[in-house]
């Protein structure tokens, strides 16, 4: 293998693992938002905000990003030292817990939140839900960080630092590849076929 193919590799590699880790956590999101409203819903309900749409927006997209960004940094760190440390990950599955909490219309309510005793859903907080929104992006960013820091810390280059391993595409790595682009697919689908029924498409 060519070092130009194999570094194309493994691009495509790392690239489709970040892609459907965020494609899944979109998912989840808008499934949270469909519980009781919509995309259509939610535009129509804060055309008098626009600020709070487009922070809503930015931190809901960069909240994703961030959660592709973590499953890439968990395989490369586990790919060139073995498995991370809990704490430093712990953050990933916390901050997609509360975005999905936060996913929801102020007006209409979240379901989410409803069902753990919290009436009014994103109505009952000072921002109507932003906060959460930050939160979220928040717990997605600090693993980032931790696991950056850690990778340069074992990065020493001393014999007190464990040996590092191959991180780039293996031969060995073409079912995985070959896995996460189905699942890139597969998702993509899932993800039309859930958005095409929602009112802004055809309201």
């Amino acid at each position: 293998m060519n070092r130009f193919k194999k570094k194309l590799l493994t691009v495509l590699f790392y690239g489709s693992i970040g892609l459907a880790a965020s494609l899944f956590l979109f998912l989840v999101f808008y499934w949270s938002l469909s519980l009781n409203s919509s995309i259509d819903s939610l535009i129509n309900n804060t055309k008098g905000e626009p600020v709070y749409l487009w922070v809503y927006t930015l931190l809901t997209f960069g909240t994703i990003f961030l959660f592709g960004v973590n499953a890439v940094l968990f395989v490369y760190r586990w790919r060139k030292f073995g498995p991370p440390r809990l704490k430093v990950q712990g953050g990933n599955g916390l901050g997609a817990l509360v975005g999905v909490a936060a996913s929801a219309c102020p007006v209409c309510g979240s379901v989410l939140l409803s069902a753990i005793g919290i009436a009014g859903g994103l109505a009952v907080f000072p921002l109507q839900g932003l906060e959460l929104k930050a939160l979220s992006f928040g717990l997605m960013a600090l693993p980032v960080w931790l696991t950056t820091r850690e990778l340069k810390t074992l990065s020493c280059g001393d014999k007190s630092c464990p040996t590092p391993r191959p991180t780039s595409f293996q031969a060995k790595d073409k079912p995985y590849l070959l896995v996460s682009l189905v699942l890139v697919a597969v998702l993509i689908l899932i993800g039309w076929n859930m958005i095409k029924t929602d009112p802004i498409f055809y309201g």
